[in-house]
């Protein structure tokens, strides 16, 4: 998937990217947005979501779906090592930041040794309520009111707020509620669909659902129709297999399913 690639970051990220920094609380301005992908490591296992360069410091900022471990302590000590070592050529500070939908704001440190703690920041937007958020933004596409470009990111960001809703769906209602704003501005476009596919990428597992929201994002609106109705098959195939078990009849399964007599004796073939 090339869409989200370092590429788009870099040509839109210093002016979105100050958006997106600040909705996460972290000061400063941006003055660079700089590669991720370094050649001497594996880019799939050592690969920062975003680096932007600050005036007084080196933000080395993570979307992250589960709690920061040891093993993830590491990792971004490793980050901060490889950029300070091929490309701080300022010398400036460098701090990992993490975007978490699980944890609260927080400060968490790796003990390299007595002396020596390596912090790793932790921002959450549970403060929002992501459901209530979602119902204001389609309310404004549906009256063709204009969205700012800090709703947009907000939009990117669903699934780190609070929602009833799992990070999956999260991210796809954020994929299906950007592709419903009509004529939104290319280079903000790109910047929040962008960030939908990262997410994807790191955090939905189900293949189906992934390519649905990878399609999705890239304009194919059928696939999440087609997705969801697969979605609701499986759904009821599951009540009348349950229903079967329980003894009842077809017909009265096919009553309390809300479901044709032929699809029940389809299910139950199978």
């Amino acid at each position: 998937m090339k869409f989200h690639e370092d590429v788009i970051f870099k040509i839109q990220g210093q002016e979105y990217g100050q958006e997106l920094i600040e909705i996460i609380k972290i000061k400063g301005k941006i003055v660079e947005v700089h590669q991720t992908e370094y050649g001497i490591i594996d880019p799939k296992m050592y690969k920062p979501d975003m680096v932007f360069e600050l005036e007084d410091k080196i933000i080395i900022l993570e979307f992250q779906s589960t709690y920061v471990d040891i093993s993830d302590k590491k990792r971004f000590r490793l980050y901060s090592a490889l950029f300070d070592q091929i490309q701080n050529k300022s010398q400036k500070d460098i701090e990992v930041h993490v975007l978490s939908t699980v944890e609260a704001e927080k400060t968490k440190c790796y003990k390299v040794n007595p002396d020596s703690r390596f912090p790793v920041y932790i921002h959450s937007l549970k403060s929002y309520d992501g459901d209530e958020f979602l119902n204001i933004m389609n309310t404004k596409i549906a009256n063709n009111q204009q969205l700012s470009e800090k709703e947009l990111l907000l939009i990117s960001l669903i699934c780190f707020m609070e929602t009833k809703n799992g990070i999956e769906y999260s991210i796809l209602n954020s994929a299906v509620t950007i592709t419903n704003i009509p004529d939104l501005k290319k280079d903000i476009a790109q910047f929040v669909k962008g960030i939908v596919l990262m997410l994807c990428d790191k955090f939905v597992e189900d293949g189906s659902l992934n390519k649905t929201i990878s399609n999705l994002v890239g304009g194919n609106m059928k696939i999440v129709e087609d997705y969801a109705q697969r979605k609701v098959d499986e759904s009821k195939r599951n009540f009348v297999i349950n229903l079967d078990k329980e003894g009842y009849g077809i017909e009265d399964i096919a009553r309390i399913a809300d479901v044709s007599l032929d699809f029940v004796t389809q299910t139950l073939s199978k």
